[in-house]
Formats: structure tokens, sequence, C-alpha cells
């Protein structure tokens, strides 16, 4: 019975930081998904010069 009442006094410090770590995966998820597609947009379909950078990390 005490279990129950400390979940329910902070369940709120529970869920947050669960929260925050479930939308930093799901941003990576998605960063990775869209670095599939990196220079293969028409916007940035043009060669690459020897010494610059991709432009989209």
């Amino acid at each position: 019975m005490n279990v129950i009442q400390i979940v329910r006094d902070h369940w709120v410090h529970i869920l947050v930081p669960m929260g925050f770590v479930l939308g930093c995966y799901l941003d990576r998820k998605n960063d990775e998904k869209l670095a599939a597609f990196r220079n293969k947009s028409l916007l940035f379909k043009r060669e690459l010069r020897p010494n610059e950078e991709v432009t989209w990390k």
C-alpha cells in the first residue's frame, strides 16, 4: 500500500523524465531518417568542392 501511495504522489517525477528521454530518442531516429536523403534533393543537388563538408549533418 505504501508503494502505491508513493507512485500516486510522484507520478509527475517519473513521467516527465520518461517523456524527455522518449522525445530525444524519437528526435535522433528522425535525424537518421532525414540524413538518408542528404544531398539528394534538388536544393542541394550539386557537386561538393574537394574540401567542402556535407550540407546536412
